[in-house]
C-alpha cells in the first residue's frame, strides 16, 4: 500500500470515529435528559410525604421546590458563559458531580435523625438544581453544535427522552416508595448521575467555542434585545405552566375530596402526562414545519389553558385523566420550539443564548410552585386556584408569542 492511499485509508477511518463518536455524544446527551427528568421530578414525587414526615406546610414545602430553581438559574447562567471559555462536555461532566452529590445527600440526610433538617434539606436540593442547570442549558447548545442542519429535529428528540423519563420516573418512584422509602428515588438519581458521569468522561468531544469570545457587549447586547427577552419570558411562562401542575398535581389528587387518591394512583396521572409529553414531542416538531412556530405556539397556549379549566373543575377521575392527557400534548412541544426560535435568531452566542433562556427556565421553576404554595395556604382559597394560575401563565405565552412573530416580520 502506497504512502497516498495509506492516507485515504487513515482519513476514512477517522471520519468513521469521528461519525460513531458524534453519535455516541447524542445518545449520551440524550440520556442525560432522561436524568434531568429523575432529577426533576424526585421532589414532587415524595414532598407530600417528606413533608408529612417532618410537619412542613405548603409554603415551607414550596419554599423547598423553588430552590431547586435558583440553583438552576444561578448554574444556567454561570456555565453557559463558561462553556464559551472551556468547552460544553467538561462543564456537563461538572453538572453531573454536582446532581451526584446533591441526589447522594439529599437521601442520606435522614439517617442524621434530626429534629427538622429543613435547610439541609433546602441546600441539597439547591445542589440538585445546579446539576440540572448546568445539564439542560449546556447539554441544549451541545446537541444544536452536534446537529447544526437538524437543530430542531434533534432538539425535540432530545426532550422526548426527557418526557420518556418523566414517564417512566413515576411508576419507577412509586415502586421504590413501596418497598424502600423515598430516599431509594435519590439514591438512584445519584447512581444515574455517576454513571454518565463515568461514560462522558471516557467520551472525546469536540470543541465548540465562540471566534469572537464573550464580550460585556454582547451581554448587553441581549439584554437590550426585544426579541430575546420576549423569547425569554415565553420559556419562563411556559415552565411556569409544566411545572406548577407537576409539582402539586399529586398533592392535589390526594387531597381534594372528588378524588383522595393513593400515592401510587396519583403518580399515575403524572405518568399520563409525560405519556402525552413524549408523544406530542415526536409530532411536534413535523407540525411546526407544516405550519409556523406562531401558530403552534398559540394553539398550545389556549389549548393549555381551557384544559387546565376543565380539568379543575371536573369530579370525574376518568375525565380528569383525559384532561391531564391533553394538556400534556397542548404542551408537548413548546419548550423545544421556543428555544430553537432563540438559537436561529442567535447562533453566533449559542453558549450564552442557551445558558441565559436556562436561566430564565429556572425562573418559570422558581415562580409557579411557590405562588400555588401560597395561594393554597390562604383560607378558603385552596390548590384548585392556584393551580389555575398555570393557564394564566399560557395567556401570556401566547400574547409574548403575537408580539415575536410581529417583532421578526
Amino acid at each position: 500500500m502506497g504512502a497516498f492511499d495509506k492516507e485515504i485509508y487513515i482519513g476514512y477511518f477517522w471520519t468513521i470515529i469521528l461519525k460513531m463518536n458524534r453519535k455516541i455524544l447524542t445518545f449520551l446527551c440524550f440520556m442525560v435528559f432522561v436524568l434531568a427528568s429523575f432529577n426533576f421530578l424526585a421532589l414532587p414525587k415524595t414532598i407530600y410525604d417528606i413533608g408529612l414526615n417532618y410537619g412542613w406546610n405548603r409554603v415551607q414545602k414550596g419554599n423547598l421546590l423553588s430552590v431547586n430553581a435558583v440553583g438552576f438559574i444561578v448554574a444556567a447562567l454561570v456555565s453557559g458563559y463558561l462553556s464559551e471559555r472551556f468547552g460544553k462536555k467538561q462543564l456537563i461532566i461538572f453538572g453531573l458531580m454536582f446532581s451526584f452529590l446533591g441526589n447522594a445527600a439529599f437521601g442520606y440526610l435522614p439517617e442524621i435523625k434530626l429534629a427538622d433538617p429543613f435547610y439541609l434539606f433546602f441546600m441539597f436540593n439547591f445542589l440538585i438544581g445546579v446539576g440540572n442547570g448546568i445539564l439542560e442549558g449546556l447539554t441544549n447548545a451541545l446537541i444544536i453544535h452536534l446537529h447544526p442542519d437538524k437543530s430542531s429535529l434533534y432538539l425535540n428528540l432530545a426532550h422526548a427522552f426527557f418526557a420518556l423519563g418523566a414517564l417512566i420516573a413515576p411508576l419507577i418512584g412509586g415502586w421504590l416508595m413501596s418497598v424502600s422509602g423515598w430516599q431509594a428515588i435519590f439514591y438512584l438519581n445519584a447512581v444515574t448521575s455517576f454513571v454518565l458521569f463515568i461514560s462522558l468522561l471516557l467520551q472525546a468531544c469536540p470543541t465548540f467555542r465562540s471566534d469572537q469570545g464573550i464580550k460585556l457587549k454582547v451581554l448587553l447586547y441581549l439584554a437590550k434585545n426585544r426579541i430575546f427577552l420576549l423569547l425569554s419570558l415565553s420559556i419562563a411562562l411556559y415552565v411556569a405552566a409544566e411545572v406548577g401542575l407537576i409539582a402539586w398535581l399529586v398533592e392535589y389528587l390526594r387531597v381534594n375530596p372528588n378524588f383522595r387518591l393513593s400515592q401510587f394512583e396519583s403518580g399515575l396521572f403524572l405518568s399520563c402526562f409525560w405519556l402525552a409529553m413524549l408523544a406530542g414531542r415526536f409530532v411536534y416538531g413535523w407540525w411546526v414545519e407544516k405550519t409556523s412556530p406562531t401558530f403552534a405556539l398559540s394553539v398550545s397556549s389556549i389549548g393549555g389553558t381551557i384544559i387546565i379549566i376543565l380539568f379543575l373543575t371536573t369530579a370525574n377521575v376518568g375525565i380528569a385523566a383525559l384532561l391531564i392527557f391533553l394538556y400534556g400534548i397542548s404542551l408537548s412541544g413548546m419548550y423545544a420550539t421556543i428555544f430553537s426560535l432563540a438559537g436561529d435568531r442567535f447562533p453566533q452566542y449559542l453558549g450564552v443564548v442557551s445558558g441565559s433562556m436556562t436561566a430564565w427556565v429556572g425562573l418559570g421553576g422558581i415562580i409557579s410552585p411557590n405562588i400555588i404554595g401560597r395561594l393554597s395556604d390562604v383560607p378558603g382559597v385552596g390548590l384548585s386556584v392556584g393551580l389555575a394560575t398555570c393557564g394564566l401563565y399560557l395567556l401570556v405565552v401566547l400574547l409574548t408569542t403575537l408580539l415575536v412573530s410581529k417583532s421578526i416580520h
